[in-house]
């Protein structure tokens, strides 16, 4: 069982803006520290890449859905990793990279009991949590230092409940896996990277396959 803390709705939108903002504070002072101490620089020349940084994301769910109004209680935040080592070099200096990429993140009690909807089961529990954590890992390719093309695994975590389908039984559940592929780019601004990402869920506990778009911020090193 999961014990997670519940922030109050009303305040998840002003606590991701204030989220991001606080960790491209950070990131930035860290950088600017690290240059006056060490006296180095990030080297393009480099065969090994690793950014970190953070995002907003939106929980659009089947792609058969019409996309008629923007809801802000689908906006969500996640944490993101990503370690590159090149393999091939193009004329323009731009690298392709083999890649690792890692994302943790929270989704809010919309998402969650939209989720649940989505993938065809029922739940026995009156309101779900307001924070519940995921995570998801990836291989793939970034190419060009610009596209991203990568798949792996992922794991949404819930209060524990009992869930149910036209064909199954959970009791006690407290997660659901799934299949993770994204499709993104990578737009280099010097020492930052801005990212916009689509990930699809899919396979495994997933009964159906679900998209949510993310774009933020990341520190290259």
């Amino acid at each position: 069982m999961h014990v997670l803390i519940k922030p109050k709705t009303k305040t998840m939108k002003k606590n991701l803006f204030l989220l991001c903002s606080l960790v491209c504070s950070v990131l930035g002072a860290t950088a600017q520290d690290s240059k006056k101490d060490c006296n180095c620089k990030l080297s393009d020349n480099s065969g090994l890449v690793l950014a970190v940084g953070g995002s907003a994301t939106y929980y659009y769910g089947p792609s058969s859905r019409n996309f008629d109004k923007f809801e802000n209680n689908r906006v969500n935040w996640q944490l993101n990793g990503q370690l590159g080592i090149t393999i091939a070099r193009g004329k323009s200096g731009r690298r392709t990279m083999i890649a690792a990429f890692g994302a943790y993140g929270f989704n809010n009690r919309n998402t969650i009991t939209q989720l649940l909807k989505d993938q065809d089961y029922v739940s026995t529990a009156l309101d779900q949590s307001g924070s519940n954590n995921y995570y998801q890992y990836e291989g793939g390719l970034l190419i060009g230092e610009v596209l991203r093309l990568s798949t792996g695994l992922g794991q949404q975590n819930f209060n524990e409940q009992t869930v149910t389908s036209p064909d199954s039984i959970h009791l006690n559940a407290t997660h659901l896996r799934y299949y993770s592929s994204t499709v993104g780019l990578n737009l280099n601004l010097r020492t930052f990277v801005w990212v916009i990402n689509c990930n699809f869920a899919y396979g495994k506990d997933f009964r159906h396959t679900v998209l949510t778009p993310s774009t933020g911020l990341m520190l290259r090193f």
